[in-house]
């Protein structure tokens, strides 16, 4: 059976020019990039050209490239890697309450370690409250943290404006760019962003690997979080050179299509949100509703569907592919943090679903993953009037 994906950004099919470009270092170009016979130096070769598709998607250097096992590990290592392991308050770091699990939970585990953890504030659409972040800025602030692009509303960040905030009090910012990477166009050196991390499954990549940007300037601040073989000076391991190539190509293509992708994504939104209306009164779209492509990015649109369990709806659909919110959160019961975060009420929250547009999927596909979408959303709010004072939503 068929079944229509609308789920990129908990990850994506890797590209046929990305697997083929990896299929030569599982076989025959097998030397590590680390040996200096002649297959080991092909093979740091084709690392070393990755590193600057990386970089270029970034707009960075090559040699400010590390690379990772993904954007969960390369948050660790720019979070973690600023403090010390005696560390205390008034030491602080700052997190964006909206972010994914994989930043939050680094806060978590430093405020256990005796770290002053401060909590940004969000406003409706999602972006970061400039004043109220300068207000939780102090000298005792060793880093910042967002997300470029939110994972379940699409919101985008105005991280220049956050750095320039950090580096008044010398403090560091630390950027997510998972979602950011190959959908807005990338400039941490122009944006001055200390350290950003990308994985390359959001980008049609293969699993397993990402990268991690550190601006050279602040590279002696941070420290290593695991140690080996010194393949990096921050990350030691053997180099996966079929990965790093995966990555590097899918990064060469993400940059070579992002106008055209973010373009024909805005299509594809306009048609969703127009049949999401006329078929189910009531829908409310997450976020800031009136700037996709500016303010939040066209490929993601999260909404609620008033009288509609979310999850419900999610599980019930053989051959349409979406979801609740972040993957990080799939076994959760909770509503979800980024839509209490912005001032949903739980309820609203547990009625949302968040689609995510490949913009390379065929038009009719859309077309038809909507129309069941709505059918079965037609369906549970039926259920809902017909349990009457029993049902946990009422339905618009």
């Amino acid at each position: 059976m068929k079944v229509i994906y609308l789920d990129g950004c908990a990850t994506t099919r890797v590209d046929d020019e990305v697997f083929e470009a990896m299929l030569p270092f599982l076989r025959e170009e097998y030397g590590n990039p680390s040996s200096p016979h002649v297959l080991g130096k092909r093979a740091r070769r084709a690392v070393d050209e990755a590193a600057a598709s990386v970089a270029a998607l970034m707009g960075a250097d090559a040699g400010e490239v590390v690379f990772t096992s993904g954007a969960t590990e390369s948050n660790n290592l720019a979070l973690l890697g600023v403090f010390g392991h005696d560390d205390r308050a008034p030491v602080n770091g700052l997190f964006c309450p909206t972010d994914h699990k994989s930043s939050l939970t680094i806060g978590k585990a430093l405020a256990e370690r005796g770290v002053d953890v401060r909590a940004m504030r969000v406003g409706p659409d999602g972006r970061i409250d400039l004043d109220h972040l300068t207000g939780l800025l102090d000298l005792h602030t060793r880093v910042a943290t967002a997300a470029w692009v939110n994972s379940e509303i699409g919101t985008v960040q105005p991280v220049p404006e956050l750095a320039s905030l950090c580096h008044e009090v010398g403090a560091l910012l630390h950027v997510d760019g998972a979602q950011a990477a190959g959908r807005i166009p990338l400039r941490v050196r122009e944006a001055e962003v200390d350290t950003m991390a990308i994985s390359g499954h959001k980008i049609r990549g293969p699993k397993g690997v990402g990268a991690l940007y550190v601006r050279p300037e602040i590279r002696h601040r941070l420290r290593p979080v695991m140690f080996g073989g010194g393949q990096y000076e921050l990350r030691s391991g053997t180099i996966p050179a079929h990965l790093v190539v995966g990555l590097g190509k899918a990064c060469e293509l993400a940059l070579a299509r992002l106008e055209a992708e973010r373009a024909r994504a805005a299509e594809l939104r306009a048609t969703a949100l127009d049949m999401l209306r006329a078929g189910l009164p009531g829908v409310r779209v997450n976020g800031d509703p009136r700037h996709a492509g500016t303010t939040t990015v066209p490929h993601v649109l999260n909404v609620v569907l008033p009288g509609v369990r979310g999850e419900s709806l999610v599980s019930s659909l053989s051959s349409v592919a979406l979801a609740t919110g972040s993957a990080c959160n799939s076994g959760s019961q909770e509503p979800s943090h980024v839509l209490t975060a912005i001032g949903l009420s739980a309820e609203d929250a547990n009625s949302s679903v968040r689609i995510c547009l490949d913009a390379r999927m065929p038009f009719e596909d859309l077309v038809l993953a909507l129309d069941l979408v709505v059918e079965r959303a037609r369906d549970l709010a039926g259920v809902v009037v017909a349990m009457g004072a029993q049902a946990p939503f009422s339905p618009s």
